[in-house]
């Protein structure tokens, strides 16, 4: 495959042998990704379920994917990079990203580094790291102490090029029930919608205030009239914000994401600890000892890569020059129509139904155990969803394209 490969039509970019793996994307596809990124969410996840692991193999097969939402409404969502190995780690996955950014700027140069405006995975470390290394430059750690810098009004930075990193809501949700049930099984619902309030809470007042409450109601040994007024807080903010209805279609997930002490951590303790336990009165029906601690540990540290703190228009979040050329960049994306990276981003279905269509329409259902056989299909899968959404080419490329510009038609 690789021998007969041509530079027109050229998707196998990469064979590793060890461990093996193929990395998949064409030029077509480079130039849809910088022509969606500037203004629009890109998408990354995973999918174990449609190469098996061999016999005698001990690792399973990973299909991840780098995809971009059509522009046209009800559109299927486009891959434009798809990497298949057996090694789940963070230096696997920076080195796919990192190939594909290789390639990309070989094409629209080095000018085009931290295009991304917004990117958006799952919960895995594992890719929220190497996602902050390869479209970031820099470790999560240290990304998440610029977010504190912005939406503590700190920011200098006036050309804050940084792409924003986000976990898809679902799979937040998925932690989440999987959590509540651990530490809160007696009040699992009341819990599971309070952590809907926290995901949707857009300023640190709004969070702080949030905890607080639920720093009283969950951590009371008994109950009393402040254990009342703040569950009353809850319950009201709840309702402004539509919270309600079942949670059983919510499917669990892993539990828990170990990211270390960040200044979200530090900053949130200080606001809990600050709380006023109720220890006189009535037994508190809503007591749970463990929610609160581990809520700390587990959640809080990244509480901007799953609430909205980090979406919309981040010049609520300060005054002065970097945060003016942050609304500026927020209100022209708002005038595009071939985006939605302005409305809510916390979770849209686009992976979901990219993995849809890659398992049940791109391979019907089909399960592989060898990577050839994929490679073989997936070839003439991609190069028939580009011909059939209608690439066209035309010269003149403003944005620093080696001679063509990337227009967009649907078919």
């Amino acid at each position: 495959m690789v021998e007969e490969r041509t530079d027109s039509d050229k998707v196998l970019q990469k064979v590793i042998l060890h461990p093996r793996g193929v990395m998949l994307w064409s030029q077509d596809s480079i130039r849809l990704f910088h022509q969606r990124c500037k203004t629009d969410v890109v998408y990354i996840d995973a999918t174990g379920s449609i190469i098996q692991k061999g016999k005698g193999r001990s690792a399973p097969f990973y299909v991840y994917e780098l995809v971009v939402r059509h522009p046209n409404k009800g559109a299927s969502p486009v891959p434009v990079a798809t990497y298949v190995t057996c090694d789940h780690t963070t230096s696997s996955a920076m080195y796919f990203l990192q190939s594909f950014q290789t390639d990309y700027y070989r094409l629209f140069g080095k000018t085009s580094q931290g295009r991304p405006v917004l990117i958006m995975c799952d919960g895995s470390l594992v890719l929220l790291q190497a996602v902050a290394y390869s479209f970031c430059r820099v470790s999560l750690g240290q990304l998440l102490k610029v977010y504190y810098d912005i939406v503590t009004g700190k920011l200098k930075d006036e050309k804050m090029k940084v792409p924003i990193l986000h976990r898809c809501l679902s799979h937040v949700m998925r932690n989440a029930k999987v959590f509540c049930k651990k530490h809160s099984p007696k009040n699992y619902r009341l819990s599971m919608h309070v952590f809907g309030l926290l995901t949707s809470a857009a300023t640190l007042v709004e969070m702080e205030d949030i905890l607080f409450s639920m720093a009283v109601v969950f951590s009371s040994p008994q109950c009393g009239e402040n254990v009342e007024k703040h569950f009353l807080n809850l319950q009201t903010k709840m309702l402004n914000m539509g919270i309600s209805g079942d949670l059983t279609e919510v499917t669990e997930e892993d539990l828990e994401l170990d990211m270390g002490p960040t200044p979200f951590q530090r900053h949130f303790e200080d606001i809990i600890a600050d709380a006023p336990v109720q220890d006189k009165g009535e037994p508190n029906e809503y007591y749970s000892p463990t929610f609160m601690p581990n809520l700390v540990k587990h959640f809080l540290p990244q509480a901007p890569l799953w609430s909205a703190l980090m979406l919309g228009n981040l010049s609520r979040h300060g005054k002065g020059p970097a945060y003016q050329n942050l609304s500026k960049k927020f209100e022209r994306c708002c005038q595009l129509d071939t985006q939605n990276y302005t409305s809510d981003n916390k979770t849209q279905g686009i992976m979901e139904k990219s993995q849809w269509d890659l398992k049940r329409v791109r391979f019907q259902r089909r399960r592989f155990t060898r990577l050839d056989d994929f490679v073989h299909i997936y070839q003439k899968t991609h190069c028939a969803l580009l011909k059939d959404t209608r690439w066209t080419l035309s010269a003149g490329d403003k944005q620093g394209s080696p001679g063509k510009a990337f227009m967009y038609h649907h078919y």
